[in-house]
């Protein structure tokens, strides 16, 4: 039987990732005629035992620091009519299309094809970009590769396939092994320049190489040089990869006016292709944005989308142009897209053209709620600093998009067109319904809202307003888990003023009395507002605090057994429950006049949940104050209590969290009005938060 393809692996001692790399060909080597060549360089004999568990053709390859070399060595043993390549620390998610591409005979149409290679910036795998890379080809004996680094097959023949297959490649993540792979790569390309100063590709590689090592510097000028051979080669598309990557270096410089001069600069002078001016076109408005220039960065925005639209006019030129990363989904990711429009559109408002805002919101994925939830916190900012505009515009969008249907029947509006409802939009109309009056029609458009949405921003927005306009929260309750509930009523109570206090309760009796523990949440977030924000004095301080502990005991008891709530089992449980057993200790001593008890229990309460920190000193400020008992008179336990709370400050003013500190240093500083500790730190913030 002819072999269809050869796939050649380089393997060196990575042990981690090889045998997931070999793993995911497996399904090539059943499905088609082919054979499977590793290529040792490395070492470690493991390594070699887990290569020959997959294929007998293990050869041996002394690493001369020439990668060419090592691949030439596997493509001499190669017998298939084609050939592909890859790397050890690389892995196929499927090869059904590579298969298909063979058992359906359309290999006999190409002569070499491309697959995408996904470059990982980070170990959760959320930030990457992807590039395509040229790995197959069409076996003659002419084919073999050069270069020492970063090599490539040659020649590179066509007609050319395009697969959107993909291998994900770890190997740019910054950590100590790459950063080493990184400073060998930039030797041998610096070696290869010099031997072969023509070659583009090295350029490109080391333009990427410096920019991964952090010299920007660097990187830009070797994109400079580089653009420079690919014009006297007349290679616009290496010249085009290059000077999107400049664009890219340019724009990360602190001096932002000089950036955006030399991105103009290639526009003017050196006629990029449309891609590649939409790309640098993006730049500029992120620029103009950052540096204060709205009206240029809605200019540059308008020039952008003009381009765009002619562009997909054309679709032929996307796939003409398209170099690496460089492509149609570089430039239509979401996050650039979305975030060149969304910057044009606050450019827009605080420039006073509504119509330009207009222009660029409209544009925006308002159907896609997993999208359109990033800008959510931007959208209320715009709305807070230019609300009749915001709101005229939001109408007018949802006007255009449901044109057809009857707000006032929500029966009607689950789906137009195939697609989800605008849920922001919708909102946007309910609080503009309950503006003028048509409570009703607003009611049923908000109630719409919460049963179509899973964001939690837009459940916060919410159930703001549900708390604002007393609208019943019972919907809210009734599809959500006590624990998103839980984090969603701490975030919101967090966010209102404490005119809302009153407000809060009646929401929560409604709730108690069908959902009980979904009430005990909202009844502790309230009465911690009131200690926080409600500035109590001592009696009622101390029955709010008293409440407090017991509503998260009762909350705690809701939940768990009677014999795991038991003192020795305290340590297991959660923090702030732990922390109302030993103020409701604490409390008890307070009224029992033993203060030094009271003061040590208060310690440890604080040690278990700092964040109670300013209610623990408040109470002590009032006690001592009732007491007229000094820092002297209070004890030991009370000077160890403030050395804790001395630490905590260190902590916050070390990490540079000087709004934190403050708020610390406000409440302590009044009860050790002598310690020169504080009094420098105080004078330390105060520099700090000035500049």
């Amino acid at each position: 039987m002819d072999i269809r393809l050869t796939i050649s692996l380089l393997a060196s001692d990575r042990r981690e990732s090889l045998e997931r790399c070999l793993d995911s060909l497996k399904p090539l080597l059943a499905r088609i005629p082919a054979e499977l060549i590793v290529v040792f360089t490395g070492r470690d004999e493991k390594v070699r035992e887990i290569a020959e568990k997959y294929t007998p053709q293990v050869i041996t390859s002394e690493w001369c620091g020439d990668f060419s070399a090592a691949r030439n060595a596997g493509l001499r043993q190669a017998q298939g009519e084609w050939f592909l390549y890859i790397d050890d620390d690389e892995w196929f998610d499927s090869v059904d299309e590579i298969c298909e591409f063979f058992i359906s005979g359309e290999y006999r149409q190409y002569r070499s094809a491309h697959y995408i290679q996904r470059n990982y910036q980070n170990w959760n795998g959320t930030k990457f970009s992807d590039f395509s890379v040229f790995r197959m080809v069409q076996r003659s004996p002419e084919t073999r590769f050069q270069g020492a680094i970063h090599e490539e097959l040659t020649p590179h023949m066509k007609p050319c396939k395009f697969f959107q297959t993909c291998v994900h490649h770890y190997g740019y993540v910054k950590d100590e092994e790459n950063v080493q792979k990184t400073f060998r790569n930039i030797h041998l390309l610096l070696q290869a320049i010099q031997e072969h100063p023509d070659q583009i590709k090295n350029y490109i590689q080391l333009a990427k190489e410096y920019d991964l090592a952090g010299n920007l510097k660097l990187a830009e000028e070797y994109c400079r040089k580089g653009a420079a051979i690919s014009r006297k080669a007349d290679d616009p598309y290496s010249a085009g990869w290059l000077q999107a990557y400049f664009s890219r270096l340019a724009s990360e410089k602190s001096s932002q006016e000089s950036s955006v001069l030399e991105i103009k600069a290639i526009l003017e002078q050196e006629q990029p292709m449309e891609l590649t001016r939409l790309i640098l076109f993006q730049q500029l408005v992120c620029l103009y944005a950052k540096s204060g220039e709205p009206e240029k960065a809605v200019e540059s925005g308008q020039e952008f989308e003009t381009l765009l639209m002619e562009m997909d006019e054309k679709e032929v030129l996307w796939e003409q142009q398209s170099y690496g990363e460089f492509c149609e989904d570089y430039v239509k990711s979401p996050e650039r897209l979305y975030g060149t429009r969304a910057s044009c559109s606050v450019c827009a408002l605080k420039t006073g053209d509504k119509a330009a805002a207009a222009y660029f919101l409209k544009r925006l994925p308002w159907e896609e709620e997993d999208i359109l939830c990033r800008y959510y916190s931007e959208l209320e900012k715009w709305k807070e600093e230019y609300p009749s505009v915001c709101t005229d515009i939001f109408l007018e969008i949802l006007s255009d998009m449901i044109k057809d249907f009857d707000l006032s029947d929500v029966s009607g509006i689950p789906e137009y067109s195939g697609v989800p409802a605008p849920v922001y939009l919708l909102f946007q109309k309910a609080l503009d319904d309950f503006r003028n009056g048509k409570t009703e029609e607003g009611l049923n458009l908000f109630i719409y809202c919460i049963f179509h949405t899973d964001d939690s921003n837009m459940q916060q927005m919410l159930l703001k307003e549900a708390i604002r306009h007393q609208i019943s929260v019972i919907p809210f309750v009734k599809q959500m888990d006590l624990n998103t509930w839980n984090c969603l009523v701490r975030n919101v109570v967090k966010e209102l003023p404490f005119v809302f206090n009153e407000r809060i309760r009646v929401c929560e009796e409604e709730t108690e009395n069908r959902f009980p523990l979904h009430g005990l949440c909202l009844k502790r977030e309230r009465l911690g507002q009131k200690l926080l924000k409600g500035f109590p004095l001592w009696e009622e301080f101390l029955g709010n605090l008293t409440e407090y502990c017991l509503c998260i005991g009762e909350f705690y008891k809701g939940l768990y057994r009677d014999e795991w709530m038991g003192e020795e089992m305290n340590v297991f449980l959660p923090a702030d429950y732990r922390f109302a057993c030993r103020m409701l200790k604490a409390l008890e001593e307070l009224k029992r006049a033993r203060l030094p008890e009271a003061v040590r229990l208060a310690g440890e309460a604080f040690h278990i949940y700092p964040d109670m920190t300013g209610i623990i000193t408040e109470l002590f400020r009032q006690a001592a104050r009732r007491s007229d008992a000094t820092v002297q008179r209070a004890g030991e336990e009370f000077l160890q209590l403030a050395g804790q709370m001395k630490g905590t400050l260190r902590t916050l003013t070390d990490t540079g969290q000087t709004a934190q500190a403050m708020e610390i240093l406000d409440q302590l500083l009044p009860l050790m009005p002598e310690d020169q500790e504080l009094i420098w730190i105080r004078q330390d913030l105060i520099r700090r938060m000035k500049s």
